[in-house]
């Protein structure tokens, strides 16, 4: 897993990126992603980690 695109670098709020630095994030993230680099996570994970309770039924879905 790779680490973040923006880590090093001043915190920025990514709408004061102009188009063509939001569009090479954009593409180099993806890059990352389809080479493996980067491994997804499920929802129910992210949820737990972002808001520290289980992920609603309706993001879930059935059968997981």
């Amino acid at each position: 897993m790779t680490t973040d695109s923006f880590a090093g670098g001043p915190p920025r709020i990514l709408t004061d990126a102009d188009e063509v630095t939001l569009r090479k994030a954009l593409k180099r993230r993806l890059a990352e992603i389809d080479s493996g680099e980067v491994e997804p996570l499920s929802i129910e994970e992210v949820w737990k980690d972002v808001f520290g309770t289980e992920a609603p039924p309706e993001l879930v879905g059935p059968s997981r």
